[in-house]
């Protein structure tokens, strides 16, 4: 299939179809992701939070035959996409917490099963997905869970898995979340929202090559 032809069948493609209550990734989200998957021959994905956005991913690469390779994790079994891994929640300490990001390394020993409900303001708390197989090549992140400061362990996972493509960031100004990631990895900024009610942030991988 053509460049040119893919990108008219996009223009196909409904967003509305996507819209939610807010617990999900917004319209404006789902626009940046679409341009920017648009650039991808390819879509390697690494999803934390399912839901909608898993979904979107799904009938982009359907509608464009785009090859589609999607990991997405989710703690929550009621509202996680049918394609999605259901993992546990796993929380640390702010001692160990700490001295993770010190070292620039997760280690899954250092965390605990969460069993208290999850909220939306929790600690230090990320999925479980050490027995996972990850790839060591993705091209595109979407960081929409869980919640609370612990989605800052996603780029500690994902700076020796990414060397090119686009990481989006929701309700990026919660915490420190763009200053970690960039911390990380070379990143550029591609789309910024900010909003009452709307907050994500698109960034770009700069590979050394493109320095």
């Amino acid at each position: 299939m053509g460049e040119l032809l893919k990108v008219e069948m996009t223009e196909k493609l409904n967003l509305d179809k996507y819209s939610n209550d807010g617990w999900g990734l917004s319209y404006a989200a789902f626009s940046a992701l679409k341009k920017a998957m648009e650039t991808l021959p390819e879509i390697r994905v690494i999803e934390f939070g399912s839901g909608f956005s898993s979904q979107f991913l799904l009938d982009y690469a359907a509608l464009t035959q785009k090859n589609l390779q999607l990991d997405s994790f989710d703690n929550d079994a009621k509202f996680k996409h049918p394609d999605a891994t259901l993992v546990d929640l796993v929380e640390c300490s702010q001692k160990n917490y700490d001295a993770m990001f010190s070292a620039a390394e997760v280690r899954w020993d250092l965390f605990k099963k969460r069993w208290r409900k999850p909220k939306s303001r929790q600690k230090n708390c990320f999925y479980d997905i050490r027995d996972y197989p990850l790839k060591s090549n993705y091209n595109l992140a979407i960081i929409d869970g869980p919640h609370g400061n612990g989605r800052n362990f996603a780029y500690l996972i994902l700076k020796n898995r990414m060397q090119d493509g686009f990481i989006l960031i929701d309700d990026f100004n919660h915490y420190n979340f763009v200053e970690t990631a960039s911390s990380l990895l070379k990143l550029e900024e591609v789309t910024r929202v900010e909003l009452p009610k709307d907050n994500f942030v698109l960034m770009k991988l700069v590979s050394e090559k493109g320095k």
